[in-house]
């Protein structure tokens, strides 16, 4: 199963700094990142087919079908990168752990929950991991949240 097949994301990574994260952990950001955009895109694609199809347009039956199955096919890459990123981030504190579980949390809440991922909070477009060194993870994935339009309870 390859994401990146039919679209893949145009993310301008000029705009993205590493910072004290090591590069494993970079790249694991990089790809969660990317595969978020995708998600994002086939969801967008999806509910786009279903509106003209609930107008009658028959033919984007199909569409709908498909952009689900890659909205669920990047959602599953994304869940399984952000697997190994949190067995990476072994040491409380360093910026691998402090980005990680901002990760974790942004997209799977604090509980890990399995029936609403949010993946478009990793939709970003910049991103500065410097500043990993004085900010709690729980601060950056609220940041990311709302950012993403989600709603996020006051500290």
């Amino acid at each position: 199963m390859n994401t990146f097949d039919s679209w893949s994301p145009s993310i301008d990574w000029t705009r993205f700094a590493q910072g004290p994260v090591s590069d494993p952990m970079w790249h694991a950001f990089r790809e969660v990142v990317r595969l978020c955009h995708c998600y994002e895109h086939w969801r967008q694609e999806a509910h786009e087919a279903e509106i003209k199809y609930l107008q009658g347009n028959i033919r984007y039956g199909l569409s709908i079908s498909d952009s689900k199955d890659k909205m669920r096919d990047a959602a599953e890459l994304a869940d399984k990168k952000i697997a190994e990123m949190t067995h990476a981030a072994t040491t409380e504190g360093n910026p691998d752990f402090i980005l990680c579980t901002a990760v974790v949390v942004s997209v799977m809440g604090l509980g890990g929950s399995l029936v609403r991922r949010r993946y478009r909070s990793l939709v970003l477009d910049t991103f500065d991991a410097a500043q990993l060194n004085n900010t709690s993870p729980m601060i950056i994935s609220r940041r990311w949240q709302k950012n993403a339009g989600y709603s996020v309870p006051a500290d």
